[in-house]
């Protein structure tokens, strides 16, 4: 790790709280087929660069969900190891994401995604892959990318 690296400690838990934010984004647009560009990591935050083939509503629906599945494993792991909670505020670029495609699906669709409904498939993709994104979330950290 240098001065000019982008990775981290993955011994830090604010360093892994990120990779593990990111992580969950990544795990659950993959699974609602969007493919996953990148996944990167910096000490001060991350990005997931994925590719929506269409925005229709499957597309939609699965980016909401991934929009929320960074914000619910990052509080299980918060939670898990008694370091507090997730914040909304960490998750405020997510969110108002979130309430755009919420826009979206309403105007142009006439469909209704709730927070609630689509957190529970966020907490769910997460609990799904809960293994494969702790294992991963070191390396992220360490390197300052992965693949899935």
């Amino acid at each position: 790790m240098g001065l000019f690296t982008s990775a981290g400690n993955p011994e830090n838990p604010a360093h892994l709280a990120i990779a593990v934010h990111e992580l969950g984004h990544a795990r659950a647009w993959s699974d609602g087929g969007l493919q996953i560009l990148s996944i990167t990591f910096t000490p001060t935050g991350g990005h997931v660069r994925t590719h929506n083939p269409n925005g229709h509503p499957p597309q939609l629906i699965a980016e909401a969900v991934g929009l929320w599945a960074g914000f619910e494993a990052e509080d299980r792991w918060l939670r898990e190891r008694r370091l507090g909670k997730a914040s909304r505020g960490n998750s405020s670029h997510d969110i108002r994401a979130f309430r755009a495609i919420q826009r979206i699906m309403q105007r142009e669709f006439r469909q209704t995604l709730t927070e609630r409904s689509v957190r529970a498939s966020a907490r769910a993709a997460v609990n799904r892959h809960w293994g494969q994104i702790q294992r991963a979330a070191p390396k992220l950290v360490a390197r300052g990318w992965i693949t899935l």
